[in-house]
């Protein structure tokens, strides 16, 4: 297991160049409050990004992942938020603006792209309100995984 903020992080010269973006880049304000997307939280990595994290080992959801015929590990939460990311893909103009950086112990997602990080973190939280929907999710995911 990393540090904890080590996840999503990487070093200042593997970071995509962001054309809009002056360098060196303005302090980003984290906008989203801690209660919205319990038990997840945001590290940040200033300048660069952001990253949504879940221990594993709480359990959150573990559950509702059994009931499925899963295990709700970081892989299972993959799957999950990668049906997430197809419907924030769909309703707004980017792809490939998420990356995942996980282990067995830590789920990690981590963008460039601050605020769409932060709206996709409402969006997983909101995705796990119930089985059906959690299903709903990991259907999609799954899909877009084999592509």
């Amino acid at each position: 297991m990393k540090a904890i903020d080590q996840y999503g992080n990487r070093r200042n010269d593997e970071w995509e160049i962001l054309p809009w973006i002056p360098d060196p880049r303005p302090p980003f304000k984290i906008w989203v409050k801690p209660e919205q997307i319990a038990p997840f939280f945001l590290i940040p990595h200033h300048p660069y990004a952001i990253s949504l994290l879940l221990k594993i080992n709480d359990g959150f959801r573990a559950e509702e992942f059994r009931r499925l015929g899963l295990t709700g590990g970081s892989q299972d939460w993959e799957r999950l938020v990668r049906g997430v990311i197809q419907e924030f893909e769909e309703n707004n103009s980017g792809v490939d603006l998420f990356h995942f950086d996980s282990d067995e112990d830590v789920f990690c997602v981590y963008s460039q792209y601050i605020d769409d990080l932060m709206m996709l973190a409402k969006m997983i939280r909101a995705a796990c309100t119930d089985e059906k929907t959690m299903r709903a999710y990991l259907s999609i995911g799954e899909v877009e995984h084999e592509r």
